[in-house]
């Protein structure tokens, strides 16, 4: 009843925005957007989204390595049998599928395996965090207030990745360092010091596989890259259709449409996509100056979508065909844990 509940939202949620990402869109104009986009970028937007995938894959092996020695190419599969199955089936069911396949192939643990993918979105936070700052900073086309707020946020997100690598590498000092500020702080009583501190300490207990100076450097790396990638494709996507934006704008569509897929929606989150382009659109000073901008941030929200969403589905399938594995049997394996 509960998931029933949640599809049903998400559906609502899915049309609302697609309904709203329709509006001031003439059907003639985006007809006529897409008989003038530049398709000759497909390759390349496919270059980059592969590229995307296979640093996920990478990050992926560096996290599992304390516990499960597999090489990048062997969680390429499972990676993109995960996000194949958050396209079609609703509550992001697609990431504990995709644990489940390990578990299946490898024997790992499922809740190491779990932790990983937790850790991944921690990452994948800080990395958006920065580099949507990183983009507002560097748009031409936003007021300058707008600007001092985005060094504010990427500044905030470098100093939260830099206190994370030092919780996760040099634990014991950096919970000293939190004992003495709370002790410092006369408001914070003594036993939310001791329950914060010892919360702090088991979770450090629980993410060990992080305890490497390079370990941590070449995820947060390979973090950073992936989503700057991420960033390209929305800007190739925007230039197909003959808008003129920077790649800084690619890093604030890439941003707003990553927390955007976070509420509920569809499978695939059509409709929220769409209109988190025009919402980053619409934040551009010129986009107001350019014709039809509507109908074009429209089309290359849909180009930018369907080249992403055909391939990773269907490479998913086709990963999941070969593993021997049936989607409804790992569906009601994740429903089961979640």
């Amino acid at each position: 009843m509960k998931r029933t509940l949640i599809l049903i939202i998400g559906i609502i949620i899915s049309v609302a925005c697609f309904a709203l990402s329709f509006r001031g869109v003439e059907a003639e104009e985006l007809k006529a957007g897409f008989l003038q986009a530049n398709y000759f970028t497909l390759p390349l937007m496919l270059a980059l989204l592969f590229a995307f995938y296979w640093l996920k894959a990478i990050r992926w092996k560096w996290l599992m390595s304390p516990f499960l020695p597999v090489t990048t190419r062997e969680l390429f599969g499972p990676l993109l049998i995960g996000f194949a199955a958050n396209n079609i089936l609703p509550a992001h069911l697609g990431e504990f599928i995709r644990v489940f396949v390990i578990r299946r192939r490898y024997g790992a643990p499922v809740s190491a395996v779990l932790s990983t993918v937790v850790l991944e979105r921690i990452f994948d936070v800080l990395a958006i965090l920065a580099l949507f700052g990183l983009g507002l900073a560097f748009s031409d086309d936003l007021p300058e207030s707008y600007q001092k707020s985005a060094l504010v946020v990427g500044g905030g997100a470098v100093f939260v990745v830099f206190c994370v690598v030092i919780y996760l590498i040099w634990t014991d000092w950096f919970l000293k360092l939190v004992t003495l500020t709370c002790e410092w702080l006369p408001f914070v009583p003594k036993s939310l010091t001791e329950k914060v501190v010892g919360m702090l300490r088991s979770g450090a207990s629980g993410l060990s596989a992080l305890r490497s100076g390079s370990r941590v450097f070449v995820i947060a790396v390979t973090s950073l890259i992936q989503w700057f990638l991420n960033g390209l494709i929305a800007y190739v996507a925007l230039r197909a259709f003959g808008i003129p934006v920077t790649p800084a704008t690619g890093l604030v569509v890439t941003g707003v449409t990553a927390f955007g897929v976070t509420i509920p929606s569809t499978p695939g989150y059509f409709g929220v996509i769409q209109m988190c382009f025009q919402i980053s659109m619409r934040s551009q000073g010129n986009a107001a100056e350019i014709p039809n901008i509507e109908s074009l941030v429209l089309g290359a929200s849909l180009y930018y979508h369907m080249s992403m969403y055909i391939p990773v589905t269907a490479l998913g399938m086709y990963f999941l065909q070969q593993s021997g594995l049936h989607l409804k049997e790992l569906q009601k394996a994740a429903e089961k844990d979640t």
